[in-house]
């Protein structure tokens, strides 16, 4: 019966991302999954049967290290994946609903327990662990302590980490089967304190040592220090390896950024996704401009606390032509202020585009904005 009712399952799914691409335009990757789950529970776990997959999550980078752990596993066929990013649940369904022996799945932190039960991966790849979306995350240990369950109840999968970072570091501590690598360390915004024992941990150049034993050297792979688009790259490569590829070209490491470019009039925008304290750190290390938009939303997707505007550094800024905008851009325009740096405060994102007239800006948007602007 659960493979009549699978079957049927399939059709009514396909039957509705076929309408909603063609009817409504969009790209039809949470409808089919939804409806498939809705009609068939269990339709994750019977189409992960006799299927190599491999399951990516963490704060930041999943969508882009997804794609390029698919791009690098071409070689060996078809791959299973969701070009959009959808990543709860459904949309694992949706991608798994393609025919093929691979799959590289994108995977929403809070949902990758309920994935990795359902498709027992051969590999997941766990990038890092931040604060993000306050409101639905909470703290950064208590998605930690999530995973280190999840990790301790799947005994036959093989789990490859970023042990700079000390979150994830303290979920590899129960894995059965790891890979760990580490870039030399470097500094985490949440890792004052050690979450495997509570004590305050010892930091020295970016690496870190705690009482209890909780470490990032000794990794079973070093590779040298970069930003995190290097970084996601390399541990896709990692994965690369696990499948028998080695001989890759190098990646064009701005792939890997969440960056696109627009024209709007006479004003060409380079827009880089920003929607955490990391990504914004990240971001803002990496300007290459003096002509700089900020936009900051707080919506579900955003995340509704934005508090922590106040724990990251926009020195980077000084000097340099600003405008911000956005739903918190009095906010955003305030902390700017305190910290010395000078800004004007538009209404709307087509204002900004008025003030610069002509020439080259840079964006750093909030996800709801980076979407609706661009993509």
């Amino acid at each position: 019966m659960s493979s009549i009712r699978l079957r049927f399952a399939l059709i009514v799914a396909s039957t509705a991302g076929i309408i909603s691409r063609t009817l409504l335009r969009r790209p039809g990757e949470t409808l089919p999954g939804r409806l498939l789950l809705l009609i068939a529970p269990d339709a994750l776990k019977q189409l992960s049967k006799n299927r190599r997959i491999i399951l990516v999550s963490g704060t930041n980078g999943k969508t882009s290290t997804t794609r390029e752990i698919a791009t690098l596993l071409r070689p060996l066929g078809r791959i299973a994946t969701s070009p959009s990013g959808s990543n709860l649940t459904r949309g694992s369904a949706t991608a798994m609903m393609k025919r093929s022996a691979l799959a590289v799945l994108e995977v929403d932190e809070l949902h990758l327990p309920e994935v990795v039960a359902a498709t027992n991966p051969e590999y997941v790849l766990l990038l890092n662990l931040t604060r993000d979306q306050l409101h639905r995350m909470h703290e950064v240990k208590r998605v930690a302590d999530r995973w280190r369950s999840m990790v301790e109840s799947a005994p036959t999968t093989e789990f490859i980490g970023d042990i700079d970072d000390p979150f994830i570091n303290y979920v590899l501590q129960g894995a059965h089967k790891l890979t760990t690598i580490s870039f030399g360390g470097r500094a985490h915004q949440d890792g004052a304190v050690c979450p495997q024992c509570g004590r305050y941990m010892e930091w020295s150049a970016g690496n870190y040592s705690s009482d209890c034993g909780l470490t990032n050297s000794g990794a079973d792979i070093t590779l040298s220090a970069g930003n995190a688009s290097y970084r996601n790259s390399e541990l896709a490569r990692v994965v690369a390896k696990k499948f028998g590829i080695d001989d890759v070209p190098s990646t064009d490491l701005h792939l890997m950024e969440r960056r696109v470019s627009k024209k709007f009039g006479a004003v060409n925008a380079s827009f880089r996704l920003t929607k955490n304290p990391a990504s914004w750190s990240e971001a803002l290390a990496g300007l290459r401009s003096n002509r700089i938009t900020l936009i900051l939303n707080a919506r579900e997707v955003d995340g509704i606390d934005t508090s922590w505007i106040w724990d990251i550094s926009f020195a980077a800024l000084a000097g340099k032509e600003v405008v911000v905008t956005g739903e918190r851009g009095i906010d955003l325009a305030y902390r700017l202020h305190v910290e010395g740096v000078k800004a004007v405060l538009v209404t709307t994102f087509d204002e900004a585009i008025a003030y610069f007239a002509e020439g080259e800006i840079e964006v750093l948007a909030a996800y709801t904005a980076f979407h609706g602007l661009v993509m």
